[in-house]
C-alpha cells in the first residue's frame, strides 16, 4: 500500500476529516477518487483545501464520532496505482533499507525509518547503536542511487564542533 495522507481529526458534524497530504499528486483526493482507510474502500464526496492540509469527505463516514475514529491513521491506495515521481523524489519504501555514507565514505550504516516532518522529511539511519538523522534536503543528500543501494550525504552532517568554554 501507498500512503497518500494522513487523519489528523474530524472536521465539522457530517464526518469529513482533516487530511496532511502525504502526496505529491493531489488529484487522489479528488471528487470520486477511491482510497483506502483502515483496509476499507471509500469514495471522496469532496475535498477543499484547509491550513494546513485538506478537508476531505468520504462515503460512509457520516458524523463526527466516527470521523474521529479515523484520527492518525493512513489513506492509501494498492501499490498498482504507485505513479512515477519526478526526479529528485522517493517513496519511502525505495530508501529504507540504502546504505547511507558521506561523501568522504565513511559509512551511516542503513537507512531503517522516513519520518515526515514539516518542513522536509527525515532519513534515520543506524550504524550498530549510532543513530543518525538525515535532513532529505538538497544541501544534505547527495545522490541517491538506487540501483547501487546507497545514499551519499555531504560531509557536514557528521562535523561537530565543541561549544566554547565558558569558564
Amino acid at each position: 500500500m501507498i500512503r497518500v495522507g494522513q487523519v489528523t481529526g474530524a472536521y465539522g458534524l457530517d464526518g469529513a476529516v482533516k487530511v496532511t497530504p502525504l502526496t505529491d499528486f493531489n488529484d487522489r483526493f479528488d471528487s470520486g477518487a477511491c482510497l483506502l482507510l483502515n483496509g476499507a474502500k471509500h469514495h471522496v464526496e469532496w475535498s477543499r483545501e484547509s491550513h494546513p492540509g485538506l478537508v476531505v469527505k468520504l462515503r460512509g463516514i457520516d458524523n463526527r464520532t466516527m470521523a474521529d475514529l479515523f484520527r492518525g491513521l493512513y489513506l492509501e491506495v494498492p501499490d498498482e496505482e504507485m505513479r512515477t515521481l519526478e526526479v529528485g523524489r522517493f517513496y519511502h519504501r525505495q530508501v529504507v533499507g540504502l546504505a547511507a555514507v558521506t561523501q568522504s565514505g565513511d559509512g551511516l550504516g542503513v537507512i531503517t525509518e522516513v519520518l515526515e516532518r514539516p518542513a522536509n522529511d527525515v532519513w534515520v539511519s543506524h550504524d550498530g547503536s549510532v543513530e543518525h538523522l538525515i535532513p532529505a534536503t538538497k544541501d544534505a543528500v547527495l545522490n541517491v542511487d538506487l540501483s547501487a543501494g546507497r545514499v551519499v550525504v555531504a560531509d557536514w552532517l557528521t562535523r561537530f564542533e565543541d561549544a566554547p568554554d565558558k569558564g
